[in-house]
Order: structure tokens, then sequence, then C-alpha cells
């Protein structure tokens, strides 16, 4: 992961509490894969908020995009919406993410996206990475209404290019349609198994990628597992998954001393200096190396505390640590000794971490 700076390049409205920031990354060597995302850092009303978002742009764009939806009382996302046109310098960490559609399975197997509402935007990065001469992708998507649906044109039109098939279920009381592949009503699992038979020619070989609320993605899983789905050909990304519970966590009840090298900011005559430190901390049986760190004030960035945005990674450069849940983090990175400190527990007395 990297730390940038990008600018605005443009922003687009997708439905009424719906937007895409297109961002100019003024030449910064960047990459990601589909189906990943990013973390934003902006000060709001004096406090430091960190949230994550994917990507909806497809790698290959000049423009990496995210599609940012507006939600009650969330602190970034109404930030987002009111201000984006106004912000001039976004501070960004990415990339982030283990949910991703490689190009060997992309190239070899039928992809079927699974999403509800804002959960489209890692599979629009996914769908428009596919080249779609091999074998059409099939998109199964719930929302209330048409009006509401993000990407809603764009999918059609692909639909009409015989890029994509899609089924629509749209939720909202009101809402009638004639269209042989709309769904007046929530999706069923029988509904779901009969679109997967009827599409979906060989469904043991093909892939499933999900996102969307928790609900939904369960009865999509549920679905693909009644059909017999292969467990390892079901991927699945959740905004919020269930927090590992640390009291059935093993240990052997000492306390471990953890080497933490870190960077402090200090301020003389109005400057900014930069410093390098080395503590060395206590961590508790069954406690984080994030809490421990932030017991000793040693300041790290941190958001959801449940392995999902990767705010807290660091590189551990000795000893061994136990990682509860690292859906942030690909395998290269855990390879390279990344860790999200808030899901790191220290399993022998020779743990040093790098903080960036």
């Amino acid at each position: 992961m990297k730390k940038f700076t990008w600018r605005t390049h443009k922003t687009v409205k997708e439905t009424q509490d719906t937007l895409t920031i297109y961002f100019e990354t003024d030449q910064q060597q960047f990459s990601y894969l589909p189906g990943q995302y990013l973390n934003i850092r902006c000060t709001i009303d004096g406090e430091i908020v960190i949230r994550s978002y994917s990507f909806s742009s497809k790698p290959s764009d000049p423009n990496p995009a995210i599609t940012v939806k507006r939600v009650t009382g969330g602190k970034m996302s109404n930030y987002i919406f009111e201000n984006a046109d106004q912000i001039e310098i976004w501070e960004i960490e990415a990339p982030f993410g283990n949910f991703v559609l490689e190009d060997t399975i992309a190239g070899q197997s039928k992809i079927v996206l699974l999403a509800g509402g804002s959960g489209i935007a890692p599979l629009f990065s996914m769908l428009n990475s596919i080249d779609s001469s091999r074998q059409i992708p099939l998109l199964i998507y719930s929302n209330k209404t048409p009006s509401e649906t993000i990407f809603y044109n764009e999918l059609e039109t692909l639909e009409i290019n015989e890029s994509l098939e899609i089924c629509y279920s749209f939720t909202s009381p009101e809402f009638i349609s004639t269209k042989i592949n709309h769904i007046a009503g929530r999706f069923s699992l029988l509904v779901l198994r009969s679109i997967i038979k009827r599409l979906v020619p060989e469904i043991n070989d093909a892939h499933y990628y999900i996102c969307g609320p928790t609900g939904l993605m369960d009865l999509y899983k549920n679905a693909l597992t009644g059909l017999n789905i292969p467990e390892e050909n079901i991927h699945l990304e959740y905004f919020d998954p269930v927090p590992v519970d640390v009291g059935d966590l093993e240990t052997d009840g000492v306390v471990k001393d953890v080497i933490v090298n870190y960077y402090e900011d200090y301020y003389e005559n109005d400057e900014k200096q930069t410093y390098e430190c080395t503590s060395l901390i206590e961590v508790q049986p069954k406690q984080s190396l994030l809490d421990a760190m932030k017991e000793h004030h040693i300041k790290v960035a941190s958001s959801c505390k449940n392995g999902t945005c990767g705010a807290c990674w660091a590189v551990k450069t000795d000893g061994e640590v136990r990682m509860l849940h690292n859906g942030a983090l690909t395998e290269q990175d855990i390879a390279e000794g990344i860790i999200l400190l808030c899901q790191s527990y220290p399993t022998n007395a020779d743990v040093c971490v790098t903080v960036s």
C-alpha cells in the first residue's frame, strides 16, 4: 500500500444519492486490481475521518474512480457528496482488498456478479475488465427502482450490445414492469436458483462474486450453496464482517514485549519536523497490537477496527503474530509481512513492527 495526493478530475451524479468521483493522479504511479478499494482521509469538523470506497473504474482507465452512496448520518459520505467538487486535494491510501477478479479466472470461466445497492461498485470494475468475447458475464442485481439503480444506463447499454446478461429485482411496492428480466419484489432462493440454472450452462465451473447488504449477500450465498457450487468458486466482499470474538483466542497467558518503530511529527518554529522513534511496549494476553500501541500513546491511523478498511496496516519485520481477519490484504501483502494491527496478536516474544 502507498499514500497518494490526488485531485478531483470530475464528478458524475449517478442517482439522487450516489456520486462517482474521477481522480486526477498527476501521473503518480499507481495500479490496482478490479474489486480492490482505497482509503480516503479527510478532516471533518476538526476530526480525522478515514473511510473505504471500492474502485468502480477498471484498472486501465486513466482516471481512477470511486462511487459513493450518501448514507443517513454518514459523516464521510455526506461530506463527500456536498463538497467533492470543492475538495482540491484528496489524501489517498491504496490499494486494499483480496476480493479481486483474477485474469486467469476471467479468461477461463463464466463470471456471475451478484449485487445489491452500492455493492455494484467493485463488481462494475470487474465487469468492465472482462473480455465478454469469451463468455458473456451475468449480473444479478437488486434495487428499489430503476431510477435508484447505480449505473443503470451503462448496464442497459452493455446488455443491448450483448456484452452482459442482467436479471434485476426491484423491491419497491409501486414497481411494475413487463420486461422478462425484471422481477417485482425481492429475490427468493427458488428464483435465484432458477435464474442461475437457466443462464449459467455449467454452474459448477462458473465463479460467483457477491457484494451488497449483508442480508442479501447471505441470501445469494445460500442460493449458491444450495446448488452445490464449490466453495472456492464463491467470492464475497462484506463491508461489515462479523467481528471475531477474542474471548476464544488461545494464548499462553504471558505478556509480550513488542518493539515498535514509528514516526512522530513535531513543530519547531511553525515547521513540521518528523522523527523516527522506537518504543518497547507491553502487549497483554488477548490484546491487539493496535490497542496496545494506543495504550502506550503511539499514534496509529485506524477506522473500522474489524480488519476491513486496512487503515491500521503495518509491516512485521520479526516474530510471529496471529491475524484474526485479513480481508483488506492480498496474499502478496501478507507474504511481504504486512499486517493489520487491529487484528494482530503476538504469539512469541520476538515481534517487531514498523508503522509507516
